[in-house]
């Protein structure tokens, strides 16, 4: 599902997330630490110009995750394009989509 309002591979990761959201009903920490890890290593990708709140919240929605999860997201997005530093439960050994 494109979301025109983001960076082609944020999208790309983002419908990876979704597939695994479907699959377990909900965000686990599993997903949970691709997404920090992905904001904390590609923090450039993340950035306040590139990806915009809106956009993100949009498609946490609708790649299928609820609205607690999606305000968690929204938390480290702030905190991510705020300078913050998030910590995952576990590094995943995560794969950047090119």
């Amino acid at each position: 599902m494109n979301n025109p309002g983001l960076p082609a591979d944020v999208n790309k990761f983002m419908d990876d997330i979704g597939r695994h959201v479907k699959l377990s009903g909900c965000l686990v920490w599993q997903e949970k630490a691709k997404i920090k890890e992905a904001m904390m290593d590609y923090r450039d990708h993340w950035s306040r110009p590139l990806v915009t709140p809106e956009a993100l919240r949009e498609k946490c929605l609708q790649i299928g995750m609820r609205e607690d999860e999606t305000r968690l997201v929204m938390d480290w997005l702030n905190k991510t394009q705020n300078g913050g530093i998030l910590i995952p439960k576990r590094r995943i050994g995560l794969k950047w989509p090119e």
